[in-house]
């Protein structure tokens, strides 16, 4: 039985990534957040539900999560970790001044990934075979966006650091990539969509027909959308998985965002 970890689970679209890479028999999730309630009733809704494991740590605390990995709890003695899926971010504005989200953003979104990639990668490059870390960056992380500079900055980071980290650990085997999502039915998006009705003195409704509006595809993403690419990047990591693994893919970003960015 193969692990793979996923960061930020407990929702959005590291809930449907759990869903999805669950269906795999030969697979052991570890679902990690903040709050231990939605982790677990994230895992009591998936096949074969004791084999996976929740654990509560916060990624920006580099020690816990390192204890954490390398504690009896994690089991990654017995279940190689062979990927992992490093999702946890908070989005949402910020302003100059003593109420700034700066350090908050920054620090869960980029160090938390650092910390989560770092962590991880000791067992990584220990498994048999190739193995894959990925990231959640965004398609802000490819143009700018009015008062949200800490969230693009740090989704913007997260590319230099999946690059960077690339070039270091795939000629170990470990791929590293980037998802790019753009507008997704999370509760994220539904926050953000909701602050700029709340600003124009529309409707949700109204609101979210203006962002669909500007997209190609006429539509949002669901999370099982964006699930189904990380299954495709996982393929062939769960034990006795028949799909060839995917080995030269590296350094690259995801853009799956309705065409609201082709570059």
């Amino acid at each position: 039985m193969n692990t793979i970890l996923i960061t930020g689970a407990g929702s959005g679209i590291g809930a449907a990534a759990a869903h999805r890479l669950a269906q795999h028999e030969g697979v052991r999730l570890i679902l990690m957040g903040r709050r231990l309630e939605p982790l677990q009733a994230v895992q009591a809704a998936l096949p074969s539900s004791g084999r996976h494991v929740v654990a509560s740590v916060d990624v920006s605390d580099a020690e816990a999560l390192v204890a954490w990995l390398d504690g009896a709890e994690a089991g990654l003695d017995a279940h190689p970790l062979v990927g992992v899926f490093a999702n946890a971010g908070v989005g949402g504005p910020n302003t100059w001044g003593k109420d700034d989200r700066w350090e908050e953003i920054i620090r869960i979104n980029l160090t938390g990934t650092y910390n989560t990639l770092m962590a991880c990668g000791p067992h990584l490059k220990k498994s048999d075979g190739v193995t894959h870390a990925l990231v959640t960056s965004s398609v802000l992380a490819r143009f700018g966006v009015p008062g949200q500079t800490a969230y693009v900055a740090s989704k913007t980071g997260l590319m230099g650091l999946v690059r960077s980290l690339a070039v270091e650990w795939s000629p170990e085997g470990v791929m590293v990539n980037a998802l790019c999502p753009g507008w997704v039915e999370t509760e994220m998006a539904q926050n953000s969509i909701q602050a700029m009705a709340d600003g124009q003195g529309i409707s949700y409704e109204a609101s979210k027909a203006q962002q669909e509006a500007l997209l190609p595809a006429g539509r949002v993403s669901r999370p099982d959308e964006m699930a189904q690419w990380v299954d495709f990047l996982f393929s062939g990591l769960a034990e006795g998985d028949n799909r060839p693994r995917v080995e030269t893919f590296t350094g690259q970003g995801l853009d799956v965002n309705s065409g609201s960015w082709m570059g």
